[in-house]
């Protein structure tokens, strides 16, 4: 049987040409809001300044991210010299200030992310772009998304070696999440969280597992798209090895998914596991050895073999497709 897809007006049909999404030069003249420097803002503990620099973000900010207090109450702003100064939050901030906030490492993950959200914008036009807010959460978020703002806990990214990441209790911090509080992981790790969370509604569907590989598969790929100097492992927040792992073996995860209750599974307390982090795939037969989200990475692969057969389909119609069947249709397991 011969399987079309007909979505927002397009009929896909196989194509020999390869896609492209190389943006023009004009591209990176898009403006892009000016990130905030929300620990210099509470140093300075200025109420109008305050809410003036960081907005709807500064009550989230201080009421869901910090919960120290109302953020239309001026004594929580006044407050912040309280808070910067507290015995558990000083080091925390002296560390910021010589790792993942340093100057040095802001700058550059501005740029980074500044041309990533310029290619995103070129195939979204009509998408707001969100100001990046450099803040300490108190390691509550390491990546707090909203419609206009991406919230980034530079506390996160202090190097897993670090003396303070050694403190954090592990059954709250396990091994694996303290190997990724990697410096170099920041813009990676935001763009990828903004991305999750700007597609959510209402491209994000979990009633069967393809579902759910329909949708990360997308998301990835449009990451790779948007950041294409950036190495395939770090789309995953993986290692080279784990990157080569699921590689090598492609073919044994596919033969894991083959099986109709498992690739059309409808209980997600059972499928989540493919796409749930951790330090390896808790699902049937796959050893322990392989990195996490493998339901994820599978997704993108089948995305990846799709836009390759079709590339008369652009990024934009790419999120609009919800049938999965010609997406596994042009999937061929490396």
């Amino acid at each position: 049987m011969i399987v079309l897809i007909c979505c927002a007006g397009l009929t896909f049909t196989g194509c020999e040409e390869k896609p492209n999404f190389q943006v023009p030069k004009a591209a990176f003249d898009a403006d892009v809001p000016t990130p905030v420097d929300i620990r210099g803002l509470m140093r300075q503990g200025e109420f109008d300044s305050w809410h003036t620099a960081t907005g709807s973000f500064g009550y989230a900010y201080t009421e869901d991210i910090l919960r120290i207090g109302s953020g239309a109450d001026p004594a929580t702003v006044v407050g912040f010299k309280t808070f910067l100064e507290h015995p558990n939050i000083a080091p925390i901030e002296a560390a910021i200030d010589t790792t993942s906030g340093s100057a040095a490492h802001l700058l550059q993950n501005e740029e980074v992310l500044t041309r990533a959200f310029q290619r995103f914008h070129h195939w979204f036009p009509d998408a707001p772009l969100p100001r990046i807010m450099w803040m300490n959460s108190g390691f509550n978020y390491a990546v707090y998304p909203t419609d206009q703002h991406l919230g980034i806990g530079l506390e996160w990214f202090l190097g897993k070696d670090h003396p303070i990441v050694s403190t954090l209790p592990p059954e709250m911090f396990p091994q694996y999440m303290r190997n990724r509080m990697e410096p170099d992981r920041i813009s990676a790790s935001a763009f990828r969280g903004w991305l999750l969370v700007h597609f959510s509604n209402p491209w994000y569907r979990t009633d069967r597992c393809v579902d759910e590989m329909l949708f990360w598969g997308k998301v990835i790929y449009i990451m790779e798209q948007c950041m294409p100097d950036l190495s395939k492992a770090d789309l995953w927040d993986w290692t080279a090895e784990a990157w080569t792992w699921a590689q090598v073996h492609e073919r044994d995860i596919w033969l894991e998914l083959q099986p109709q209750d498992a690739l059309f599974n409808t209980d997600r307390t059972q499928f989540s596991k493919w796409f749930n982090e951790g330090p390896f795939t808790r699902c049937g037969a796959i050893p322990q050895d392989s990195p996490d989200r493998l339901g994820a990475y599978m997704g993108w692969r089948m995305v990846s073999d799709f836009m390759e057969k079709h590339p008369e389909v652009d990024l934009a119609a790419l999120m609009e497709v919800t049938d999965i069947n010609p997406v596994v249709k042009a999937y061929r397991p490396l």
